[in-house]
């Protein structure tokens, strides 16, 4: 008996939909389905893998926030720069033409526990400011004071991060999807920590009026 493999990758979005409705299916029946390799099958299992480790991370990361701030209100506030992060990461894939690999899922791992680095050090400043200014100094401090270390912390890790994005078409692309996942992720994280924090702590913190009682 004969085996012939043959090796290809695909050049679109729809080629492997396309394959599979006009060459598969039509020769699919009762006794004939399709089989699944050993490779893809422990690629599916790696990533479930990680979907869980992403899932068990950002719980991890809530806990400990809502433990050191002792408020789900602000554990809450900082975990809203995850969620943007990812809106950056996954528009700078898209920009790059670079497809979600294992590699890149490890850079959403590491984005969960890097991104809400800076709106937890902005929220802690804003709380200490709060003790002697009023809430709208304290915002204002509290920015001017960290804006320099939000830029900085984020800077060097995306300005270490670009070489490995450019390896594009080396032996260092197979990492290029974490550098890309990444960079993205932190741009847009530094963006929502020194803008919308700052809104979201106004609007979380802000006291309902006392209503007036009505004198006859």
């Amino acid at each position: 008996a004969y085996e012939i493999t043959i090796s290809a990758d695909y050049t679109g979005d729809n080629v492997q939909q396309q394959i599979n409705s006009e060459v598969i299916s039509p020769n699919l029946t009762g006794t004939i389905s399709i089989g699944q390799n050993s490779r893809d099958r422990m690629m599916k299992s790696e990533f479930s893998s990680l979907y869980r480790a992403i899932a068990i991370a950002v719980f991890l990361v809530f806990v400990v926030m809502a433990a050191q701030f002792e408020s789900v209100k602000f554990s809450i506030m900082v975990m809203t720069t995850i969620p943007f992060s990812l809106v950056g990461s996954f528009g700078f894939l898209k920009l790059t033409g670079v497809s979600i690999s294992m590699t890149s899922l490890l850079g959403f791992l590491i984005l969960v526990g890097t991104v809400v680095n800076n709106g937890i050090l902005y929220v802690d400043t804003v709380n200490q400011y709060r003790s002697t200014m009023d809430l709208r100094t304290a915002l204002i401090e509290a920015g001017a004071t960290r804006i320099r270390p939000i830029l900085m912390t984020s800077m060097t890790t995306i300005l270490s991060m670009i070489p490995m994005a450019m390896a594009i078409g080396s032996s260092g692309s197979t990492t290029q999807g974490l550098a890309i996942v990444d960079i993205g992720g932190l741009t847009a994280g530094v963006i929502v920590a020194l803008f919308m924090v700052p809104v979201y702590y106004a609007l979380l913190s802000r006291k309902p009026k006392e209503e007036i009682p009505d004198v006859d």
